[in-house]
């Protein structure tokens, strides 16, 4: 494992909490979402993250 330095604030909360959130969003589970979300968990344990731009971007095209 390498070790991750966070150079931007940010919040870590537990893929069961995002999941709830998510809900109570409107969101409902989907393979698609399942998959998304474990993907962005191998990139951020690999050291990759999105940038907040990028979020911002994508958030307002939902």
């Amino acid at each position: 494992m390498h070790p991750l330095t966070i150079d931007k604030p940010m919040v870590l909360i537990p893929v069961e909490e995002y999941i709830t959130l998510l809900e109570e969003a409107g969101y409902t589970p989907t393979p698609k979402l399942d998959r998304e979300i474990t993907q962005a968990r191998e990139r951020f344990r690999k050291g990759k993250s999105i940038s907040w731009e990028t979020l911002k971007r994508e958030l307002k095209q939902i």
